[in-house]
C-alpha cells in the first residue's frame, strides 16, 4: 500500500461501505438519515417483512419500528441524531404475532464533524431470554459476532496502494488526525505473521473483486494488540474496471475474548463430563451416538470407535424392548426431560437414563442404578412387611401405644382406640396424661420402675375417656436407637377388668362357701344346743306360777329365740334362703317400703320416691323381698344420721348380653329395678369391696352383726336377680336391686293362719324320738309326753330301726335327725319308706333356715321340723302329721 491524504468518506461512501460489511450479518441493520428515511437496510432487516433493499431504503422507519414501543425508538433516535451513542433493549409483536425482545443500538454517523444519520443495529434477544445457561451463552456469541459498536471505513487506491481511513477508523486504531497519511503506519500495525495472509486477501479483491471478510490482530501504537474484523469490496468502475477496494473495520475484541472463553467452556467442560461419574451421551436426531464420557462408554461396554457415529439400537436392540427408546421419543415430543428405568437382560443391571432434548438431539444421563433397584425392592419388601405389621398391631386385642418420652403419643392402635375412647387422629400429637388418667403416684411408680430398669409390667387402675374405671395390666419398654439413646416408649395394655372381677368374685365366692361350711357347722351345733333350752324353758315357763319366775323364763325365751334368728341369718348366708315363689306385685311392694321408711327416718332426713308406673310383677317371697329392701333403708339411715337425703327408685329396665358384668349369674332379659340411695358420706373403694362378706360391718361394736347385707345378697340371687352397689367418699351410696320381671299377675297375699292359744294334744300315740344329742331327746320326750302322748328314745337310724322291727309296740311316728353317725336321717327314712312305709316320719335340723325344706320332703319324710323349734311347732307338727297320716289310710281302706 502507498500512504496518501485522508480525505473524509462522504455520507454515501459511509452507506455503500456499511452495505458490503453488514450485507452477510445474521442481525437486522439499518441507516437512517435525521429525517428518519432509510437509507440502507441489510437482509436480515428486510427479508422478514417479505421486501427488498428497494422496497425499504426511502421508506419512513416506522415501517420497521411499528412494532417496537415508538417513545422508546424515537428516544434513542434523537439521542443518536444529537451526537451521542443509544442502546435500548425493547419489546414487540413481530408479523407472526409472536412476542420478541430486541436490543437496539443507535450511532451517530458525522461527516466533517457534523451528524448526517444514524447506524442502528438490532440482536434478536428473544431466544436468549427463552433458554437457560446454554442459550445464554448464545445470545452473548450472537451479540458479541454483531457488535458495530466500534468500526471505521476505509479504502485503498488499486494503483498507488494509498490506504484512506475514516475518523471513526482513526480512532479505532489510536491514529491521530494529524497524520496525513496512514498508510505505512496502517500495514506496520499488522503482525510480522498475518501480514502476509491481509496483502494476499486484498491483491485477490483488487484483482478479481472477490470479497473478503478476515480477522486479525492489529498492534496500536500504545502497544496494545485489537482483535479487528475486516470486510471489504472491490470498488467497480463504470467501465467494469477495479479501481481499488473499500470496506469496514470492526473492533471484535469482545468477540475474541467471548470465543476465547468459550474454547475454555468446552475446555473445562470436556474435563468436567470426563469427571462425572455418571454417563453422559450426545445422540442426534437419528439416535446415534456424538459424544460420550468415559463412564459412558464403560457403562456401555464399548470403545469410543465402536460407539460413536452407531446408532443406539443397533448396539443395544434389547434396550427397545424394555422401554429406553419409548422414553427418548416421549422427550422428543414433548420437549421435556423423560426419566426411565429398567432392567438390562444382556448386562444383568439395572439402569436409568435421562433424556435432555437439545438442538441438535438429545443429551442422555446414564446411571447404573442397581444397587438403588435392589434397595428399592428390598424398601418395597420391608414397606409391606411393615404395613402388615401394622395391621396385625391394629387388629391386636391389646391396646398398643408408642409414646415419646415426654409423653407425646407417636403410635395408638385401633384396640388403644376401643379400649380408651380416642380415635387415633385424636389421640396422635397428644400428652398421653391427657388421654389415659390414673393415680399420679401409681403412674409415677411405674415410670420410675420403667426408667430404672428399662422396663415394667404391673397393673394400673385408669380411666377412659367416658370416665369408666378400668383395671389395665401394663407392660412397658423402652425403645432405644443405635446409639444407646432412649427415644421412646413402646407400652403394651390389657383391659383385664372383667377378669379381675370375675376373679375377685371367684375368690369372694370361695371365701363365702369357706364360711358358709364353717358357719352351718357352728349354727347345725347352736340349734342343737338351743333346741333343749327353748322347749325346757317353755316347758317350765307353762307350769310357773310365780309372775317374777315367769318374766324372767320369758326374757330367756326372748334371747333364745333371738339367738336362733342369728343362727338361721347364718344359715341364710351359708345355705341359701328358701322361701315362697308366687307373683310379687312390686309396685305394692314399694309402697310397702316407703311406708316402713316413713315411720324409721328421723325428721331430718327426706325422702324422694321416684317409680314408673305399671311395673311389672316377679316371682318370689315377698316377705323376703321386704327383708331385703328394708336393710337397705335401715343402713342408709344409720350412715346419714339424723339429716340427709333418701331417694327411692323403681323402674323396669333391659339387660343385654353384653351387660354381663352386672352380674356373673344374671341372664339377659327384662329386669324391675329398685334402687335406695343416700347422700351420706359414702364408702372408699376398699371397703366397698368387703360390704357383702359376712360378719363385716361399719358399725360400732353391739351395733351390727354383719350379716346383713350377706343374707341379702344371698335371698337376692336365690331369686335371680343381682344386687350391685355405687358409693365414693363424700358423694353418698346407692344400692341397686334387680328382679326378673314375670308375665304374670301378682294376687293378693294370703294372711297367715290364726294361730290357736291352746296346744294340741295327743291320745297315747307313741312316737319314736331319734336324735344323737341327749339333751334333745329328753326334752323333746318329756314335752310330747307332757302332752298325750308316748315316747321311746333312739340315738341313730340304726338303733332306731332296731327298736321298731324288734319292740312289741307299734310306733305311729318317727321324729328324727337329719345329722346323726352310724346311720342319718335320710338313710333311716328310706328303709322305713321301703320297710315300714306305714309309719310317717318328721324330719328334723339345725342346718335350714327356710322352714320348709320342700327339698327334703318326701323320700318318705311327711314334714320338716327346723331346730331350735318350739314346744307349739313340735306339738303342732306331730298332732298334723298323724291327722294326715290317719286321713290317707281311711282313703286307702
Amino acid at each position: 500500500m502507498t500512504a496518501s491524504t485522508a480525505a473524509p468518506m462522504s455520507l454515501d461512501e459511509i452507506v455503500r461501505a456499511l452495505r458490503i460489511a453488514l450485507r452477510d450479518s445474521p442481525d437486522p441493520a439499518f441507516v437512517l438519515d435525521c429525517d428518519g428515511i432509510v437509507l440502507m437496510a441489510n437482509p436480515a432487516l428486510f427479508a422478514p417483512l417479505q421486501l427488498d433493499e428497494t422496497g425499504v431504503v426511502g421508506s419512513d422507519s416506522t415501517l420497521f419500528t411499528r412494532s417496537m414501543n415508538t417513545e422508546q425508538v424515537l428516544e434513542s433516535f434523537r439521542s443518536a441524531c444529537d451526537g451521542t451513542p443509544s442502546r435500548y433493549r425493547g419489546t414487540g409483536i413481530n408479523k407472526s404475532g409472536e412476542p420478541f425482545v430486541a436490543e437496539v443500538t443507535h450511532l451517530p454517523i458525522r461527516v466533517d464533524g457534523e451528524v448526517v444519520a444514524v447506524l442502528g443495529a438490532t440482536v434478536n434477544l428473544t431466544a436468549t431470554d427463552r433458554h437457560d445457561a446454554e442459550a445464554r451463552q448464545s445470545e452473548d456469541l450472537l451479540r458479541l459476532a454483531g457488535q458495530i459498536g466500534r468500526f471505521g471505513g476505509f479504502s485503498v487506491d488499486a494503483e498507488s496502494g494509498r490506504v484512506v481511513l475514516t475518523k471513526e477508523a482513526r480512532l479505532l486504531l489510536d491514529i491521530d488526525d494529524d497524520v496525513a497519511d496512514a498508510t505505512a503506519m496502517a500495514w506496520a500495525m499488522h503482525p510480522d505473521d498475518q501480514r502476509p495472509l491481509v496483502e494476499a486477501t486484498l491483491a485477490q479483491c483488487i484483482a478479481t473483486g472477490e470479497p473478503f471478510d478476515i480477522e486479525c490482530i492489529m498492534i496500536l501504537p500504545s502497544g496494545e494488540r485489537l482483535p479487528v474484523r475486516t470486510v471489504g469490496e472491490a470498488v467497480v468502475r463504470a467501465d467494469g474496471t477495479i479501481s481499488g477496494a473499500q470496506g469496514a473495520v470492526w473492533d471484535i475484541t469482545d468477540a475474541a475474548t467471548a470465543r476465547l472463553r468459550e474454547r475454555e467452556l468446552e475446555a473445562r467442560l470436556t474435563l468436567t463430563l470426563a469427571a462425572i461419574t455418571d454417563g453422559i451421551l450426545f445422540v442426534d436426531d437419528d439416535d446415534r451416538v456424538t459424544y460420550a464420557n468415559p463412564q459412558a462408554l464403560e457403562l456401555a461396554r464399548h470403545t469410543e470407535e465402536e460407539l460413536f457415529g452407531a446408532p443406539v439400537w443397533g448396539l443395544f436392540p434389547e434396550a427397545v424392548d424394555v422401554g429406553f427408546r419409548d422414553s427418548f421419543a416421549r422427550a422428543r415430543r414433548s420437549g421435556e426431560r423423560d426419566a426411565h428405568r429398567a432392567f438390562f437382560p444382556p448386562f444383568g443391571r439395572w439402569f436409568e437414563t435421562t433424556a435432555f432434548p437439545t438442538s441438535h438431539g438429545l443429551a442422555i444421563y446414564l446411571r447404573d442404578v442397581t444397587n438403588d433397584a435392589i434397595a428399592r425392592v428390598t424398601a418395597t419388601e420391608t414397606e409391606r412387611k411393615i404395613t402388615q405389621q401394622a395391621a396385625l398391631l391394629d387388629n391386636a386385642n391389646d391396646a398398643m401405644i408408642v409414646r415419646a418420652l415426654d409423653g407425646t403419643v407417636e403410635y395408638w392402635n385401633q384396640a388403644a382406640a376401643d379400649l380408651y375412647g380416642w380415635s387415633t387422629e385424636e389421640a396422635i400429637g397428644r400428652d398421653v396424661v391427657d388421654l389415659i388418667r390414673s393415680d399420679p403416684n401409681e403412674r409415677a411408680s411405674a415410670t420410675a420402675e420403667l426408667m430404672r430398669y428399662g422396663k415394667y409390667a404391673g397393673e394400673l387402675h385408669q380411666r377412659t375417656r367416658d370416665d369408666r374405671a378400668i383395671i389395665v395390666d401394663c407392660r412397658w419398654q423402652l425403645i432405644t436407637d443405635e446409639d444407646g439413646t432412649t427415644r421412646s416408649v413402646f407400652a403394651v395394655n390389657s383391659d383385664i377388668t372383667k377378669y379381675r372381677n370375675e376373679e375377685e368374685a371367684r375368690q369372694r365366692a370361695q371365701r363365702l362357701e369357706s364360711l358358709g361350711t364353717l358357719a352351718g357347722g357352728i349354727a347345725h351345733d347352736l340349734n342343737n344346743v338351743l333346741t333343749p333350752i327353748l322347749m325346757s324353758v317353755q316347758l317350765l315357763k307353762s307350769d310357773e306360777t310365780d309372775p317374777e319366775r315367769a318374766e324372767m323364763l320369758a326374757m330367756m325365751e326372748t334371747a333364745v329365740n333371738r339367738g336362733a334368728d342369728m343362727v338361721r341369718q347364718v344359715l341364710s348366708f351359708a345355705r341359701g334362703v328358701e322361701g315362697r315363689r308366687i307373683p310379687v306385685d312390686v309396685d305394692r311392694l314399694v309402697t310397702d317400703l316407703v311406708a316402713f321408711s316413713q315411720k324409721v327416718l328421723p325428721s331430718g332426713i327426706t325422702l324422694d320416691v321416684d317409680r314408673s308406673t305399671a311395673l311389672p310383677a316377679t316371682m318370689g317371697d315377698p316377705t323376703q323381698l321386704l327383708q331385703v329392701l328394708v336393710n337397705l333403708v335401715t343402713n342408709a339411715r344409720d350412715a346419714m344420721g339424723s339429716s340427709g337425703q333418701l331417694c327411692i327408685t323403681a323402674q323396669s329396665i333391659d339387660i343385654a348380653d353384653d351387660y354381663g358384668f352386672v352380674s356373673d349369674s344374671v341372664t339377659p332379659g327384662e329386669y324391675v329395678a329398685i334402687a335406695v340411695e343416700d347422700n351420706g358420706p359414702g364408702m372408699p373403694s376398699d371397703v366397698a369391696s368387703k360390704i357383702f362378706e359376712p360378719f363385716f360391718t361399719t358399725k360400732a361394736p353391739g351395733k351390727g352383726t354383719g350379716l346383713g347385707l350377706s343374707t341379702s345378697l344371698a335371698i337376692i340371687r336365690s331369686h335371680g336377680g343381682f344386687i350391685q352397689a355405687y358409693s365414693e367418699p363424700e358423694r353418698g351410696t346407692r344400692f341397686i336391686v334387680g328382679l326378673p320381671a314375670s308375665t304374670e299377675s301378682a294376687s293378693a297375699d294370703p294372711s297367715p293362719p290364726k294361730k290357736s292359744n291352746s296346744m294340741p294334744r295327743g291320745e297315747g300315740e307313741l312316737v319314736l324320738v331319734v336324735d344323737d344329742e341327749e339333751t334333745i331327746r329328753r326334752v323333746a320326750g318329756r314335752t310330747l309326753r307332757a302332752h298325750g302322748y308316748r315316747t321311746l328314745e333312739a340315738t341313730n337310724g340304726r338303733e332306731a330301726i332296731e327298736i321298731i322291727e324288734g319292740g312289741t309296740d307299734t310306733v305311729d311316728l318317727v321324729l328324727t335327725d337329719m345329722m346323726m353317725p352310724v346311720m342319718s336321717g335320710a338313710a333311716t327314712s328310706a328303709y322305713l319308706e321301703e320297710h315300714h312305709p306305714s309309719i310317717p316320719i318328721i324330719a328334723a335340723s339345725g342346718l335350714n333356715s327356710g322352714g320348709t325344706a320342700s327339698g327334703s320332703v318326701g323320700m318318705g319324710i311327711n314334714r320338716f321340723l327346723a331346730k331350735p323349734y318350739t314346744t307349739s311347732a313340735l306339738l303342732t307338727a306331730v298332732h298334723e302329721t298323724m291327722r294326715e297320716h290317719r286321713g290317707i289310710t281311711e282313703e286307702s281302706r
